[in-house]
């Protein structure tokens, strides 16, 4: 079994509950209409909006396979997943890189600061999944450092290991039918990279999703902390909020039929 949750009393399954988000964010009428605008903003087309924000819901909770948190599942009981959405992030960002599409500091800064003109479709695209799933707890923020920080993902990180029974189950993702063909062979990457995601540990491609996701925090939390300070209202900031706040109704929800 690979948890989502797990205490004395209930248990839920990852890839059930992440494709049971995905599955209540494609059916819900905020997706179209968020989609449509963001559309118009990013010069993206819309379908393909859609198809980044039910990728990003099915993908947000991805890190709870690492083995450093399923471990504590099987040990007792997983009910706080410190830092699992860093991990997340982190495996997206190297997907995407391995496909040449490399997300770097200053192309997020672009998108918070409504520079998007200066980005190619194929990184405003990745950077709707990527920063989604980077900051879908932001909200729970306390502190910028207690954020991007902990034991569990530099561990990760040093040492890439997915729990065996999360790859089995991940499986699942590779039928998922509500998204196009490109969504598609881009979870099949995903799949590969976490059957594979100590081969890559040690080459480039790795090297740079590490640093982004270790200097995420006082690259890009700690400055847009600041920025709020000073400028409130970046279309690229309320875009992210706009699609990270629907994806943790999606999984408030996916989360409740379960545990509940």
């Amino acid at each position: 079994m690979c948890y989502a949750y797990r205490d004395s009393k209930k248990e839920e399954k990852l890839f059930e509950h992440l494709i049971t988000t995905a599955d209540i964010c494609s059916e819900r009428w905020e997706l179209k209409a968020l989609a449509l605008k963001t559309s118009r903003l990013l010069g993206i087309d819309s379908k393909k909006v859609e198809e980044a924000i039910v990728l990003a819901s099915m993908l947000h909770d991805l890190g709870k396979a690492a083995e450093v948190y399923q471990g504590e599942c099987f040990a007792g009981g997983c009910t706080e997943f410190k830092g699992h959405y860093m991990v997340s992030a982190f495996i997206v960002h190297l997907v995407f890189s391995a496909n040449n599409v490399v997300i770097g500091r200053e192309d997020v800064e672009r998108f918070l600061t409504d520079d998007m003109g200066s980005l190619s479709e194929d990184k405003l695209y990745a950077m709707l999944v990527v920063l989604p799933v980077a900051f879908h707890h932001y909200h729970q923020v306390l502190s910028f450092r207690s954020y991007c920080t902990g034991k569990a993902i530099e561990k990760f990180l040093e040492n890439p290991r997915v729990h065996a029974s999360c790859l089995e189950e991940a499986k699942s993702m590779l039928s998922y039918e509500r998204l196009g063909q490109d969504c598609r062979k881009l979870l099949e990457q995903i799949y590969n990279v976490l059957t594979n995601i100590e081969r890559f540990a040690g080459k480039d491609v790795y090297r740079g999703s590490k640093i982004f996701v270790q200097n995420f925090c006082y690259d890009i939390v700690w400055k847009d902390l600041k920025r709020f300070a000073e400028n409130p209202i970046t279309l690229g900031k309320m875009l992210i909020e706009a699609v990270y706040g629907l994806i943790n109704m999606c999984d408030s929800r996916a989360a409740s039929i379960k545990r509940r």
